[in-house]
């Protein structure tokens, strides 16, 4: 098993341990079938949202080293003594302001979603666990 850091890292761990342990089963239509496929496709949506918010972010970063680059080699074709506003200076440093803003935008669309997620699987792994209580106690009752 791993080692989780915080709350929701452990719930998640938690869920993949269930699903890896999760007996292959066919769709048979019983309540606890149905909570395991709507916590694997969570996770499912986890990951997927994960590798999106990554490639956005490496699209960002190619996109600022890009401008900075460009901000760079056009600082040294400035001649020394020249006035220091130049359009193009401030049209390329007024890219790497937008592309902050879009990190910032972007890194609050996926906190805001993944905690969306993060809830719906604790809820599942809540139902979940309490169907486990019940059938266990119904096997010792009987």
């Amino acid at each position: 098993m791993m080692q989780y850091n915080d709350f929701s890292s452990r719930l998640e761990g938690e869920a993949r341990d269930l699903m890896l342990n999760m007996k292959t089963r066919q769709y048979s239509g019983s309540i606890t079938t149905l909570l395991e496929q709507n916590i694997a496709l969570t996770l499912e949506q986890i990951d997927r949202l994960r590798g999106l918010q990554k490639k956005q972010l490496t699209s960002l970063c190619r996109t600022e080293c890009y401008v900075d680059t460009e901000l760079m080699q056009m600082e040294e074709r400035t001649p020394r003594y020249s006035p220091y506003r130049f359009p193009e200076r401030e049209k390329l440093q007024r890219q790497l302001f937008a592309i902050e803003a879009e990190r910032r935008k972007h890194s609050v669309f996926y906190e805001d979603r993944l905690q969306g997620l993060q809830k719906k699987l604790l809820e599942l792994m809540q139902r979940h666990e309490q169907l486990d209580v019940r059938n266990g106690l119904g096997k010792l009752e009987r």
